[in-house]
């Protein structure tokens, strides 16, 4: 809400972003399964209207039951400040405006809690489990969506929208909704509570009159792919994956023209404004690659945030390729620290020669390794090589980014990135150090 951080969910972890310096600020740990010893994917995140902590909660599939199916994490100091349980995890986590409770779409129903104390305050549950829910800024009012789980047999509710008074000692159904033809995929309430925002996987998006059940006829031909779509902080725009413009005004359904400029042979996984409006956040994947870009826009809506980063001078190394390949701690001891098993330590350099396989060199090879703490939140590890037995390569150099891991009290840290450089011999090409290969 403060806009200095930005949260993503990753396969198995959450990582904080410095929103001003374009850098990571710590990465916290996903949800943990003792019996597989295994860290589970979060299914949702959701930050404290404070800014100060961050819930995530994580949904059991098969037999992969989380130890803590909700965590709220202290964000600055990246320590857990609350673990909770449910038997079927939660798929979806809100906090309210007072940040007194944590509500959560957990088993089959909708659970709430307190907060910081962890004490159950309700719960109810419906036929099938919930796979989405929405808080009116109120919190009097609460809108749920069921799971697909019934594979389009009769009776599955994924398609339709149910709202929830929670004005008394039991929940009771106020309103149902039905004006989608396939799955919902996210719901959301506008700024003032008066109306509430769905979109479904087929494109859909409607804005609903919740209270008479209608449908705004000036934003009814609004398709996103996928679903996308995020609300501005006074829920004046709506930004999706539209085909004519990257955002929409929710009041007359209108397109903006030339707000953004889109990258080519990019397509858009996940897009958020943020709760004040001043920034909006979209992530780009492209077609041939497997990794992802954030970019950052400004409220103007018109300057990219992004700038040019050592990345741009070094090629980017897999990190699996090499950290994946290391023999394991042991289950006993990643159990005890908590900690990943290949690529997370106390020792930066250690870490960065064993994976790199730089620990042991022959006697034709020179070798200078530095260690840097740049920031707090940022530890870089050159390694440069030279003397290779390569009649083409002069040099290689490494370059291995880290950032804080987990609690900030256990001083641990994980690798992040890795580039490297080359440097090549007279007539077989660049004498400079450069990401490009030697002749």
């Amino acid at each position: 809400p403060e806009c200095k951080i930005l949260a993503s969910v990753e396969s198995n972890l959450i990582i904080l972003w410095d929103t001003e310096q374009g850098v990571l600020s710590r990465i916290l740990p996903g949800h943990y399964t003792t019996k597989y010893d295994l860290e589970l994917t979060p299914t949702a995140i959701a930050f404290s209207p404070d800014s100060r902590f961050l819930a995530t909660v994580t949904w059991s599939q098969g037999l992969l039951s989380p130890n803590e199916s909700l965590i709220v994490w202290d964000v600055a100091k990246g320590e857990k400040v609350l673990g909770l349980k449910d038997s079927a995890g939660c798929r979806q986590v809100v906090f309210n405006r007072s940040r007194e409770n944590i509500y959560g779409a957990c088993d089959a129903g909708v659970t709430a809690w307190s907060f910081p104390q962890g004490d159950k305050l309700f719960g109810f549950d419906l036929r099938y489990p919930v796979d989405a829910i929405a808080l009116s800024p109120n919190a009097k009012v609460i809108a749920t969506v069921d799971a697909n789980i019934t594979g389009g047999q009769q009776g599955e509710k994924a398609n339709q929208i149910q709202l929830w008074t929670l004005d008394k000692d039991l929940p009771t159904l106020l309103n149902t909704l039905d004006g989608h033809n396939n799955d919902i995929a996210r719901i959301e309430f506008t700024a003032d509570g008066k109306k509430l925002v769905s979109s479904s996987y087929d494109g859909k998006i409607n804005v609903w009159n919740w209270q008479s059940g209608e449908i705004s006829q000036k934003t009814n031909n609004l398709y996103s792919n996928n679903g996308l779509f995020s609300l501005s902080g006074d829920s004046r725009l709506i930004a999706g994956n539209f085909h004519s413009s990257a955002m929409t005004s929710l009041l007359t359904g209108l397109p903006l023209r030339n707000v953004m400029t889109t990258p080519n042979k990019k397509e858009t996984k996940m897009l958020a404004f943020s709760p004040q409006g001043q920034l909006f956040a979209r992530v780009k994947q492209s077609a041939d690659s497997d990794g992802s870009e954030i970019n950052i826009w400004q409220n103007n809506l018109s300057h990219n945030r992004q700038t040019s980063t050592i990345k741009d001078e070094y090629l980017s190394i897999d990190i699996a390729q090499y950290w994946n390949t290391q023999t394991p701690i042991t289950k006993e001891k990643r159990q005890a620290d908590r900690i990943k098993p290949n690529y997370t330590g106390k020792d930066p350099q250690a870490i960065a020669l064993a994976a790199l396989g730089l620990t042991e060199i022959v006697e034709s090879e020179k070798e200078a390794v530095e260690i840097n703490y740049l920031q707090d939140n940022l530890a870089v590890v050159d390694i440069t090589q030279t003397n290779l037995p390569d009649d083409s390569i002069a040099g290689i150099r490494y370059k291995v980014k880290f950032a804080p891991y987990g609690d900030f009290e256990q001083k641990l840290w994980q690798v992040v990135w890795v580039g490297q450089q080359f440097q090549c011999y007279r007539d077989r090409g660049h004498q400079n150090w450069s990401k490009d290969f030697c002749n």
